[in-house]
């Protein structure tokens, strides 16, 4: 597996809504990776999701502002790192999720 390079899939997950001083938390998690260089990310919108105070966030058909979102990053161990603390220091309540994994573009994309 030379190809592919080892680090963390470091996942951000908190509803959609969910603001910290006055900014929605989705934002600035992607404005700090923007800030951090890191480009390469995929949003997720989950259906439903249970908190850490056990309440339900889901999206419905009239609402979806509870809708749960995960943020997801592929980053080498320092950048991850740094990722974590720079997310850490904005007292953001954000649930993250950190997991070793191999990664990496394979065939070159031209266009």
């Amino acid at each position: 597996m030379q190809r592919l390079k080892s680090g963390y899939e470091v996942t951000f997950i908190v509803p959609e809504s969910r603001r910290h001083e006055g900014k929605r938390i989705v934002d600035l998690v992607t404005d700090t990776a923007e800030a951090h260089g890191i480009t390469r990310m995929t949003w997720r919108r989950d259906v439903e999701g249970v908190g850490e105070d056990g309440r339900m966030h889901a999206a419905h058909f009239f609402e979806l502002a509870d809708q749960p979102v995960e943020l997801i990053y592929a980053l080498g161990e320092e950048a991850a790192e740094r990722f974590i603390d720079a997310i850490e220091a904005t007292g953001a309540p954000v649930f993250c999720l950190c997991r070793p994994v191999h990664f990496g573009q394979l065939n070159e994309h031209n266009g």
